[in-house]
């Protein structure tokens, strides 16, 4: 009751402040710029609110290493590492695909996000609130000190928002339980490394865009010799 007496201006905006990306790049094209966003304090405390009542409820993949206390990106690098060891170490070679999400936070579909938070077990009202304040939320733009009108943001996380990541993790949650559980690919002890068509159709029915032009494919083999039988990739 207390939230909900707080002025909606307060809880509901956030102020992006648009960056370059890099020193030498075109600054008038828009593709060039990265959103930096200015929360509430209000949104922010119910944040970190959120998070220390329902930590458990919270929880994703053993498989997803980032925004996890105890965990680091580095985790995967190492399980890459020892996965390509493992396959060319008696002559033998292995494709990988490395896969770009295009602006990732951006792409969270509320309705499909808030469905997977309700399969977890969190008190209603509080996910209540919290759908509120993503439908309820607005941005403005500041430029050279001038601020723009206000508009309604309908997809993404929060940018600037404590929670988004832990939120981003549980809405891509789902791929990594269907790589698990698809029973195809590779384990390397007890870790599972998957395939990229059900990245594709996770991404199509979640509305995650893979950027072709960042997004790669890696052979890797002991042999000099160059090798025949290359997989086509279809984008």
């Amino acid at each position: 009751m207390l939230l909900h007496g707080i002025a909606s201006d307060d809880m509901y905006s956030c102020t992006l402040i648009p960056i370059p990306n890099g020193k030498n790049v075109n600054i008038s094209d828009s593709s060039n710029y990265r959103g930096i966003a200015l929360s509430s304090v209000f949104g922010k405390l119910f944040d970190l609110v959120f998070l220390d009542k329902f930590s458990d409820s919270l929880c994703t993949s053993e498989l997803q290493s980032g925004f996890k206390a105890k965990h680091s990106t580095s985790m995967c690098t190492t399980v890459l590492k020892e996965t390509l060891a493992y396959y060319v170490s008696d002559g033998g070679c292995a494709f990988c695909t490395f896969l770009d999400a295009t602006k990732a936070y951006d792409c969270v579909d509320y309705c499909k996000l808030f469905r997977q938070l309700l399969k977890r077990d969190l008190p209603h009202i509080y996910l209540r609130m919290q759908l509120n304040l993503y439908t309820n939320n607005v941005a403005y733009v500041s430029w050279n000190g001038i601020q723009s009108k206000n508009f309604p943001v309908r997809n993404g996380v929060h940018q600037g928002g404590i929670i988004s990541p832990v939120l981003f993790c549980i809405y891509i949650d789902g791929l990594l339980c269907m790589l698990s559980e698809s029973g195809v690919g590779c384990y390397i002890g007890h870790v599972f490394v998957g395939l990229l068509r059900i990245c594709d159709e996770y991404g199509q029915k979640f509305s995650v865009m893979f950027n072709a032009a960042k997004s790669a494919w890696l052979l890797v083999s002991k042999s000099k010799q160059p090798f025949k039988c290359v997989p086509v990739l279809h984008w």
